[in-house]
């Protein structure tokens, strides 16, 4: 089986292209903070795109220079980056959900494809990556959902989730017969940088937002709903109208 790493190319083009970006990305934190400093204060809109801008950049520069399977992971922080900014009460905090959770979800489906035409020879890898991928799709996109308090968030987080139960026996129960131990490198990579981590960290922040609520609310200075009303009943009493 080919190794799948894929290895940057140390190429002159590449390297001014890198080059190019940093700067731009640099150029345009200056600007943000400079119009952000000096008065008049500028439109939020503005400071916001480019701020989506400079993260745009970034995430070109990083798919030029990671590796393919690193990429699950460069998402995984925006989404850290984004819960920090919405605890600091900053802006672009939806694009940092946007692009951490739909690039998750994407970076999944990809390798889901992967799995099922390169491992023939690896069966754990071929299905239970496969199902593995499409479950922390389901749940990357429910999340990004909720956060950003779009509908049918909990629809695709329950859908997501009760795929996830029954996924889960079938990787307790079929790990123990992949032959893990006569594995090569390559395998090895995308078993803990596709599967486990994402997992790890996606089913975390579940459990933080549903099972531990009050904590997930310490942490992001914000509830799980943009606001919540009481049911109330006007009372029909003499001398009221």
């Amino acid at each position: 089986m080919k190794d799948i790493e894929v290895n940057v190319k140390k190429s002159p083009k590449r390297r001014k292209a890198v080059i190019a970006l940093i700067i731009a990305a640099v150029s345009q934190v200056l600007l943000a903070v400079i119009l952000f400093l000096i008065p008049p204060l500028i439109p939020d809109f503005v400071f916001g795109i480019l701020m989506a801008l400079t993260f745009l950049d970034i995430v070109v520069i990083s798919l030029i220079l990671t590796p393919n399977y690193n990429l699950g992971i460069f998402f995984l922080v925006m989404v850290i980056a984004a819960i920090f900014f919405r605890r600091m009460r900053w802006p672009v905090t939806g694009i940092l959900f946007t692009i951490g959770f739909s690039g998750l979800a994407l970076f999944s489906i990809s390798f889901a494809a992967i799995f099922l035409r390169r491992f023939k020879r690896n069966p754990f890898l071929r299905f239970i990556g496969f199902a593995s991928c499409i479950v922390l799709s389901i749940v990357s996109m429910g999340l990004l959902w909720k956060n950003m308090h779009w509908p049918l968030g909990n629809y695709m987080l329950a859908t997501g989730l009760g795929i996830f139960i029954p996924f889960l026996f079938a990787f307790v129960f079929t790990l123990p017969g992949s032959n893990y131990i006569n594995w090569n490198k390559s395998e090895r990579l995308l078993f803990f940088r596709v599967i486990v981590i994402p997992m790890v960290f996606v089913y975390t922040l579940c459990v933080l937002m549903f099972v531990l609520p009050e904590l997930w609310t310490a942490i992001t200075r914000s509830q799980l709903l943009p606001f919540s009303m009481l049911d109330f009943e006007l009372l029909n009493k003499p001398g009221i109208l």
